[in-house]
């Protein structure tokens, strides 16, 4: 299931654990997309490019933590925020929403009624 980039305040519903891993499937062909614009054009992506291989190592551990079977949700946040505080911006992190978004449902849990 695909959701599309998030935009401003607008929260997502998620109800399963698919959909969860959806959102971080979404998240990694994010910042592999990043890595190939900072390849492809390191000048105009800046400090971009200073960001891409911490959040793409991070990413993918979350990741793979899925695949494991390791992850678990927790009231803390994923390692990468400390990443998006010092740079907020969308103009270096295109994903920026996603990264928040899916940090807000790892402390918070899934959208269970």
């Amino acid at each position: 299931m695909s959701f599309g980039n998030v935009h401003g305040s607008m929260l997502r519903k998620v109800r399963t654990p698919e959909e969860f891993v959806s959102m971080v499937k979404e998240l990694r062909e994010d910042v592999f997309d990043l890595r190939e614009a900072c390849e492809y054009a390191p000048d105009e992506m800046g400090r971009s490019g200073l960001l891409v291989e911490p959040l793409e190592e991070i990413v993918e551990a979350l990741y793979q933590s899925f695949v494991d079977g390791t992850y678990e949700f927790k009231d803390e946040d994923l390692p990468y925020m400390s990443i998006v505080k010092e740079n907020n911006h969308t103009a270096l992190l295109p994903m920026l929403n996603l990264l928040k978004e899916v940090n807000r449902i790892h402390r918070e849990g899934l959208d269970i009624d």
